[in-house]
Formats: C-alpha cells, sequence, structure tokens
C-alpha cells in the first residue's frame, strides 16, 4: 500500500423512482490512474448503456477498483422516511465503516450525484475524511468517471435484483410507474389479496388510483415511526 497512490470515490444510486424493489447506491474507490482505463473501457452513465454492456463492464469496474460496493435500501425504509435523508444517511454510513480500510491511501476526492439537503451532511463528511474534496454536483455520472462507474455498479445489482425477484413474485416488468406491465401486476394481485407483497413502496401515488386500499400516506407513516430504526445492510462488499 502507498500513500502515493490517490484515491477517488464515485457514488450514485438507481431505483429512487420505481414502484417495485430496493434502491440501490453504489461506491466505486478506485486509483485515479484507473479512470483512464475505464473511459477507454466504456464507461459512461449507466443510463446511456444498454443492460448487456452494463453487464460486460461490471467485471472490469470491481477488477480495477481499489473497493467496491452495494448497499441496498428496502421498500419498507423507503416508505418510513424521507429519501433524501436515507441517502444521505447510508452513504455517511458507509464511507464511516470504511475509513479504517483507505488509511494506507491519500483519498483526493469524493463525488456524489447531486442530493437535495446535503449542505449539512458536508461538515459530517469532513470529519471522516478532513483532508478530502467532497463534491455534490448535478449529473456527476456524466463528469466524473467514477460516478459513471457507480451508476453502472448500482444499476447492475438493482436489475439483477428485480430479475431475480419475478420468479417469486410474477413478471412486473421494469418496476416503474410508467411501465404498462407494472400496472397490471399491480390490478391482478389488487383483486386478488388485501395487502400487497413486500417489494411494493405503499406511499408511490400510482396506488391511489389502481390499488387505493394498499397506499398509505408517507406523512402518517413518518410520524408513527418515531424512534424506531428500519436499516439495511451492506449486501456486497467487495475487496482487492
Amino acid at each position: 500500500m502507498d500513500k502515493n497512490i490517490s484515491l477517488v470515490i464515485g457514488i450514485d444510486e438507481a431505483g429512487r423512482g420505481p414502484l417495485i424493489g430496493d434502491m440501490v447506491i453504489g461506491f466505486v474507490i478506485i486509483d485515479e490512474n484507473n479512470l483512464e482505463k475505464l473511459k477507454n473501457l466504456g464507461v459512461r452513465d449507466s443510463k446511456l448503456l444498454t443492460p448487456e454492456e452494463r453487464s460486460n463492464l461490471i467485471k472490469d469496474i470491481i477488477k480495477l477498483s481499489k473497493l467496491s460496493i452495494v448497499s441496498y435500501v428496502s421498500p419498507l425504509q423507503i416508505d418510513h422516511e424521507n429519501l433524501n435523508k436515507i441517502l444521505l444517511d447510508r452513504i455517511y454510513d458507509v464511507l464511516l465503516s470504511i475509513k479504517s480500510l483507505l488509511n494506507n491511501w491519500t483519498v483526493k476526492r469524493i463525488t456524489i450525484d447531486m442530493i437535495r439537503g446535503y449542505e449539512k451532511y458536508i461538515v459530517r463528511l469532513r470529519d471522516i475524511f478532513p483532508n478530502t474534496k467532497i463534491l455534490f454536483k448535478e449529473k456527476a455520472e456524466r463528469s466524473f468517471i467514477e460516478v459513471a462507474a457507480a451508476s453502472i455498479l448500482a444499476k447492475y445489482y438493482r436489475d439483477t435484483n428485480i430479475h431475480g425477484l419475478k420468479p417469486l413474485f410474477g413478471d412486473y416488468g421494469s418496476g416503474y410507474p410508467t411501465d404498462n406491465k407494472v400496472r397490471q401486476w399491480i390490478k391482478r394481485l389488487y383483486s386478488r389479496t388485501k395487502e400487497p407483497p413486500p417489494i411494493v413502496r405503499r406511499t408511490w401515488g400510482m396506488l391511489k388510483e389502481i390499488a387505493p386500499e394498499w397506499y398509505v400516506e408517507k406523512k402518517a407513516l413518518i410520524s408513527k415511526k418515531k424512534k424506531r430504526v428500519i436499516k439495511s445492510i451492506l449486501d456486497f462488499i467487495g475487496k482487492k
């Protein structure tokens, strides 16, 4: 390990808007000298890549990274808490947990795709990495290769999770409210059962229209939550 090696950290999420499934946060910690390699391999914003392209790139991203992490946020937690707060708290928790693993390198920069309300978290993050440049940037995945890599990581594992659940719950398509397969899947289940499966985000407005008894007002859930903590774990940690 070498203090002369400068690391950069990219952070992005996938699955913020779907009705179905977890939100996934990707963290890529990489030697800045490897960023050009990722770029040459075709790493860019995950939304500009096909599923096959993301699948082909994932092994290279993990191989070239010092550390890669995927963290899942369940529909239950999403229903009970403010989404931006969930993201910011989870990012803080993950960075705090890996700090000791990075002590033998210099962390030059941490870049995070923009999250509203980030300003008060900057101080907390600087307590962990006092000598590191910390950036929250709009569409960071288009300007920073490490964030693009994190977006691919998050999207790949979100998609893998979504497809893996279909044998259990049926074909709900992409999980996004605009997908007609989701609407038809909800309607079929709603006609047969009073309670939705745990993969459904019950505070999403679409349910008001097609499954009103499944819908729960988010403000009501947050007020009931009080001090109850709903947490997920770091599901995948890859260390080189």
